[in-house]
């Protein structure tokens, strides 16, 4: 999201994380809720419209999810949507997202609750690559004619057992909504997400050949003096890699000759 939508998003899980803390009861029932709402919106274009639409006023926005949602959901969840509806949005699917992230970090505070939350990182990282690396697997994902339990249950045949619960509950979310993004890459995305939340970045880094201990080492150091904060690494291999490393961080990304660069600019800034 860029622009007000992005504003907004911060603004929202913020204000959703507070909540969460506060909420005594498991956060699972509240996540499950979260992407319901978000699929019963996304089931109506005139819903989606009206409640993405800013020229309305908030109170409007308000009431129709209050009127539709209020006898279904819990408190914790009728609020959160509609701290959704109420904020501005750049573009129609940016509110739908904003639910599902609701969702997404509601299945995150749990896993810090019980400690996971690294595991849970992690194992959505190594499930984003299963994907993508399973030709078959990616086209039974993939196929958007398939019923949503028909996905999950792809997926469930090679996670299932494998797996933390909290992990296969947001591969599922991930798998189950169709939109313009791969399922691999939706998985990366609940992945990143993961590691904000732990106040960290995450890095995945591609080399001609395998990084020893003290390269891996030292590029974690390059990237943590440019954002300022640890940065997670999640390393593959790839010959055909030009110039023998590539690093993407969320939406930048990095030769070695780049990476290079900024970080004797930093050190120059720093002096």
């Amino acid at each position: 999201m860029r622009g007000t939508s992005s504003t907004s998003l911060h603004d929202v899980l913020d204000r959703a994380r507070t909540s969460f803390d506060a909420e005594t009861g498991s956060l699972e029932p509240v996540a499950e809720q979260l992407f319901a709402v978000a699929d019963a919106i996304d089931s109506s274009n005139q819903l989606v419209r009206l409640l993405s639409d800013s020229g309305r006023p908030a109170d409007v926005r308000e009431q129709t999810v209050r009127s539709l949602f209020s006898s279904r959901v819990s408190s914790t969840v009728l609020a959160a949507v509609t701290d959704v509806v109420r904020s501005r949005w750049s573009e129609q699917p940016d509110l739908l997202d904003a639910i599902e992230l609701v969702g997404v970090s509601a299945l995150l505070a749990q896993a810090e609750r019980e400690n996971v939350l690294e595991q849970v990182e992690e194992e959505l990282f190594a499930t984003g690559r299963l994907i993508e690396d399973s030709g078959d697997l990616n086209r039974a994902l993939g196929d958007r004619r398939a019923a949503p339990e028909r996905r999950a249950g792809a997926l469930d045949a090679v996670l299932s057992a494998r797996v933390h619960r909290l992990t296969l509950a947001l591969t599922h979310r991930a798998v189950q909504r169709t939109g313009d993004l791969a399922p691999a890459r939706r998985v990366h995305g609940f992945a990143e997400f993961a590691s904000r939340r732990r106040q960290r970045s995450m890095a995945v880094v591609q080399s001609a050949r395998p990084l020893d201990d003290g390269q891996q080492a030292r590029l974690a150091s390059i990237l943590t003096r440019i954002y300022g904060r640890a940065v997670a690494m999640n390393c593959t291999v790839d010959p055909s890699v030009i110039g023998g490393l590539r690093v993407q961080v969320g939406d930048d990304l990095y030769d070695a000759t780049v990476l290079a660069r900024l970080a004797r600019a930093k050190d120059q800034l720093a002096s």
